[in-house]
C-alpha cells in the first residue's frame, strides 16, 4: 500500500511538471497574470520568545527552566496589515499601483547577564516598539533587460517607545567587583502616541515622514549566454534598498518612566553615617514634550531566482543574503538572509517554503496560494524563534493570509 502511494504521488509530480513546466507566455486565460488587481485586508500576525514553548504550556504542571535565562529573554510581537492596495500591469513592460499598510512591533530582550546577576558593566537591554501607518506608491518599468522598481512613501509614527537620549538603552546594568561591590540598574522608557497625555485627547502630535524603495531584477543568465548552454542555470538577480530614509515622522508629546535599582559607588553594608541606605530609589513618572525623530528600519538585500527545470516556474529557488538598519535595538545593525523555494502548477497552484533569518528571528514556514485569475488566496503558517535551536519547539508563530481579485 505504502508503494503504491509513493507511485501515485510521483505520478502525480511528473504528471503536473509536464502540464505546467511550460514557458509563461503560454499560459490560460484562467492563470494568466491579472492587468488591474486589488487586494483587501492582507495581515501576517507573529509573535516569539526565547523561553517558554509550546510543550512547556501543555504540560500539567509547568515547569519553568531558570538556567535558559542565562542567554536572556527575548521577545518580538508583530502585526502587519494593508487594508487595501491596487495594481496595474500595462503588460508592456511598466505598471503602477498604491497600498495603504499599518505595522506595529514589539521588542523585549533582557539582557541574561542580569537575569543571572553576573558581573558586566553597563550591559545593555531592549525595551521598544513602534506602529506605523504608511501610503505606497508602486511603479516599475523596464530599462532594456533590467526591471527597475520605484516605491516612494509617505509614512505616520502612531506611536514609539524608545529610551530618553542620555541612555544608550532602557535598560542599563552594572555589577562590578572591582573597587568594591558597585550594582546599578537604571532604567527610562519614554512612550510617543497620537495621544496627548497632558491634554488628555488625540492632538496633532506626529509630523508625517518620507522614505522610498528601490529595486532592480536582470536576467543575468540569459543575458550572457549561460542558459543557452546549460538550462539548469536559469537566475535572475535582484538587489533591493527598502525604506531608504529622506526626511523622518516626528513626535513630540511623552510619557516617561524612569528609575533605578542600586548605586553607582560602592555598597556599604553597615554605615551609621549614611543616612539614605536604600538601594530602590522610587519611579520617577512625567509628562514632557520632545521632539523625537523617527525612522522605519532600512534593509539592503540581494537575491536571485532561480529556476533549474529549463527556465520554467515550474521551481523557483531564491537564495538571500543582506543586512537591516533598525533604530529600535541597542545595537541597530543585524545579518539577514535565507532560502526559499516555490512550486507553481502554471500559476493555478502553489506551494511555498521558506528557512530564513528575518528581523533577527528563525523562519521556517509554508504556505499556500490558489489562482483563478479573477481572484488569489494565499494563507501561510510559520514557526520561529530567536534562537535556531529552538525554531521547532514552538517557542514562536507566525499566521499570514492574503485576498486579491481582479481582471
Amino acid at each position: 500500500m505504502k508503494k503504491l502511494s509513493l507511485l501515485l504521488i510521483l505520478f502525480f509530480l511528473v504528471q503536473s511538471f509536464c502540464l505546467f513546466a511550460k514557458d509563461d507566455k503560454k499560459k490560460s486565460s484562467l492563470t494568466a497574470d491579472r492587468t488591474v488587481e486589488i487586494g483587501l485586508l492582507n495581515f501576517n500576525i507573529n509573535f516569539a520568545n526565547s523561553f517558554i514553548t509550546i510543550n512547556d504550556i501543555l504540560q500539567d504542571v509547568i515547569i519553568i527552566d531558570l538556567d535558559k535565562l542565562a542567554e536572556g529573554f527575548k521577545l518580538n510581537l508583530g502585526v502587519n496589515v494593508t487594508p487595501l492596495f491596487f495594481n496595474f500591469n500595462s503588460k508592456q513592460g511598466w505598471g503602477f499601483g498604491f497600498s495603504t499598510n499599518v505595522e506595529a512591533v514589539g521588542i523585549l530582550n533582557l539582557s541574561g547577564n542580569m537575569l543571572n546577576i553576573n558581573e558586566a558593566v553597563k550591559d545593555n537591554s531592549d525595551i521598544s516598539g513602534a506602529i506605523f501607518s504608511s501610503f505606497t506608491v508602486k511603479t516599475y518599468f523596464d530599462a532594456q533587460k533590467c526591471k527597475i522598481k520605484f516605491n516612494p512613501s509617505l509614512f505616520c509614527a502612531l506611536a514609539y517607545i524608545t529610551p530618553p537620549k542620555n541612555m544608550p538603552s532602557s535598560v542599563v546594568y552594572t555589577l562590578d567587583y572591582t573597587d568594591g561591590t558597585v550594582m546599578s540598574v537604571d532604567y527610562a522608557v519614554r512612550v510617543y502616541t497620537v495621544y496627548s497625555f497632558e491634554d488628555k485627547s488625540f492632538s496633532n502630535n506626529t509630523v508625517p515622514g518620507f522614505d522610498f524603495s528601490l529595486g532592480f531584477e536582470y536576467p543575468v543568465a540569459k543575458e550572457i549566454g549561460l542558459t543557452d548552454k546549460i538550462p539548469l542555470l536559469d537566475f535572475d538577480l535582484g538587489f533591493d534598498l527598502i525604506n531608504i530614509p529622506f526626511f523622518p515622522s516626528t513626535m513630540m508629546e511623552y510619557k516617561q518612566i524612569k528609575g533605578k535599582i542600586g548605586k553607582d559607588t560602592p555598597i556599604k553594608l553597615i554605615n551609621k553615617d549614611d543616612d539614605d541606605g536604600s538601594l530602590f530609589s522610587p519611579d520617577e513618572k512625567d509628562i514632557g514634550r520632545k521632539q523625537v525623530k523617527i525612522y522605519r528600519p532600512f534593509k539592503m538585500l540581494l537575491h536571485a531566482d532561480w529556476r533549474p527545470f529549463g527556465g520554467t516556474k515550474f521551481l523557483t529557488v531564491t537564495p538571500q543574503i543582506g543586512f537591516c538598519y533598525n533604530t529600535l535595538y541597542y545595537q541597530p545593525y543585524s545579518f539577514e538572509g535565507g532560502l526559499s523555494a516555490c512550486l507553481s502548477f502554471g500559476g493555478l497552484f502553489k506551494i511555498k517554503a521558506e528557512l530564513n533569518y528575518i528581523d533577527r528571528m528563525y523562519i521556517t514556514g509554508a504556505g499556500i496560494a490558489v489562482n483563478v485569475k479573477a481572484c488569489e488566496i494565499d494563507i501561510g503558517a510559520d514557526l520561529r524563534s530567536q534562537n535556531i535551536s529552538q525554531v521547532w519547539k514552538g517557542t514562536g508563530f507566525g499566521i499570514n493570509f492574503g485576498f486579491k481579485f481582479g481582471w
